[in-house]
């Protein structure tokens, strides 16, 4: 009878909660681990290795033989690199069909990225080890070096939450170009000739670490 009358119901509200792929805390976090990982997997994987084979006097085995330092470098470098590349894939086959992260972008792109982290941050390991001679001080540096980069290099939260003054010297150390590219490639689908500056300061990292490990490494 009220409604022949002219009453009108209210409509009911009703809150519809929508997640957009690619917009969740884990979304943001899976890239900063992965970059992690290739920081702690280069630097204590080389770095380490490195030093206790030089305790071990197994260096000083090379000067016998006609193998260049370079080489051996190299060969160190890339064999880490091997060991790498399969342990961050695993991570984001874990990160898909555990907490469904999606990849907007190219996945050979992101795999170079990978490759050229790796890369990096063993030249660094290199180049820590060059002139220690105890596993005490190759600790000590490679914490000394990793632990302001865990906190500062948008690893669980943005750079940009921290203050605009120092923010351009925190996207000049190692590890914030990395993951700010590879937050790009999943996050955005961001293609490598959009990531220049990414690129221009690993490839510069990797270039100087090793060429300064190559001056400053001894056999002995």
């Amino acid at each position: 009878m009220q409604r022949y009358a002219g009453r009108a119901d209210p409509m009911v509200a009703t809150d519809v909660i929508l997640q957009e792929p690619g917009g969740r805390y884990i979304d943001f976090l899976v890239p900063g681990l992965l970059g992690m990982s290739l920081m702690g997997g280069g630097i204590w994987g080389v770095g380490f290795v490195t030093v206790d084979m030089r305790i071990r006097k197994l260096l000083k085995r090379f000067l016998a033989t006609p193998m260049k330092r370079s080489h051996f470098l190299l060969a160190v470098m890339i064999s880490r690199m091997l060991f790498m590349v399969p342990e961050v894939l695993l991570l984001l086959i874990f990160a898909r069909l555990v907490f469904g992260v999606v990849i907007y972008g190219n996945l050979l792109t992101l795999v170079t990225l990978i490759l050229l982290g790796a890369l990096m941050f063993s030249g660094i390991g290199l180049l820590m080890a060059t002139r220690a001679h105890t596993l005490e001080t190759i600790n000590g540096l490679m914490n000394l070096f990793m632990l302001p980069m865990w906190i500062t290099s948008g690893i669980f939260f943005s750079v940009d939450r921290f203050p605009e003054a120092i923010q351009p010297y925190l996207r000049i150390l190692p590890l914030t170009p990395l993951i700010d590219a590879i937050r790009s490639v999943m996050l955005e689908g961001a293609t490598l000739s959009s990531l220049g500056w990414e690129l221009g300061s690993m490839l510069i990292w990797s270039v100087v670490s090793f060429a300064v490990a190559l001056k400053f490494f001894r056999w002995g």
